[in-house]
């Protein structure tokens, strides 16, 4: 096995290790985001009525698509890096292997270590890889012949806090208005 073979491997090992973890992590999420919108949403089917049940589902229906569609979107991307590592590994190696600035930039942003060590995933969230992946989404895309897989690698894993916080978010407000219609079907 070629030393660029070896870079290869090793980045491609850091960017499915930690579009796995925030797969995972965003899987569990989209599980909870579809609960509780649920719940808050028939519970205010439920708690309301006349007109004001009517705008309910409307809103109801507009924000929880959006929660549960945006989580979704955000899972769906991760588990692609996985299902694409092959095009990945030939991206990285025509990358790597033209031996300029674009060289460097992989090897620092994805953590390859030289003293084979292997990725540097262990410990790191996926918000800090994040914003350290953020910068390289430009370069990953220029300059190749192939399908820009290594750019939506980056994209799917920068983007997941811009699709999972306003999911969290819109879910809080379902979670906080169920809280005041089981009250009011209580009473």
């Amino acid at each position: 096995m070629t030393d660029l073979d070896e870079l290869v491997r090793r980045g491609v090992d850091s960017i499915t290790t930690i579009a796995g973890r925030a797969a995972r992590f965003t899987g569990r999420v989209l599980l909870g985001v579809t609960a509780v919108c649920a719940g808050g949403f028939l519970l205010g089917v439920a708690a309301l009525s006349d007109g004001i049940e009517q705008v309910w589902i409307v809103l109801g229906t507009v924000f929880g698509a959006i929660a549960v569609i945006g989580t979704f979107r955000a899972w769906w991307r991760l588990g692609s890096v996985a299902r694409h590592a092959p095009e990945l590994a030939d991206e990285l190696r025509e990358l790597l292997g033209r031996g300029d600035e674009s060289t460097r930039t992989v090897i620092e942003t994805f953590g390859i270590d030289a003293d084979g060590a292997g990725p540097r995933t262990g410990g790191t969230s996926a918000i800090v890889w994040s914003r350290q992946m953020h910068g390289f989404d430009d370069l990953a895309d220029r300059g190749t012949a192939r399908p820009p897989r290594l750019g939506a690698a980056v994209r799917a894993v920068t983007g997941l806090p811009v699709l999972v916080l306003p999911a969290l978010l819109i879910t809080a407000v379902f979670g906080f208005l169920g809280v005041i219609f089981l009250v009011a079907l209580a009473l």
